[in-house]
């Protein structure tokens, strides 16, 4: 019986050594600031709210990358706007009350900025 189970295990791992892995996708959705006026910043800030410590800000048209999700900071609830629907679809989620969503800055550091100024692609 040893050898039975030694034998399927060692049939398995071949199954496993030889799988092809699927490849992945980019772990950020593009975005670029939209609806400020061109003397204008969109801020990034270390948390969701508009009392959170500003750390970078980016201008009318710059390109951004999002992580996918969005929080609504009076309802704690939490979504994700990279899992399907249509461009159109994501900003009406994005530009309501009390939504921020999260970034990636160009220096690689996590950030929130306000939904409604920020075009999902």
């Amino acid at each position: 019986m040893k050898k039975s189970i030694h034998i399927v295990l060692a049939v398995a791992a071949g199954f496993v050594a030889t799988a092809t892995v699927p490849a992945m996708s980019s772990a950020f959705t593009a975005g670029t600031v939209t609806a400020i006026s061109p003397d204008d910043a969109l801020n990034i800030r270390k948390w969701p709210g508009a009392n959170s410590q500003v750390f970078d800000a980016y201008g009318l048209n710059q390109r951004i990358s999002l992580t996918g999700r969005c929080k609504n900071i009076v309802t704690n609830v939490s979504f994700r706007i990279d899992e399907g629907g249509s461009v159109e679809w994501k900003y009406a989620q994005m530009k309501k009350a009390y939504v921020w969503c999260q970034l990636m800055t160009d220096d690689a550091e996590l950030g929130w900025a306000r939904g409604k100024y920020i075009w999902p692609e």
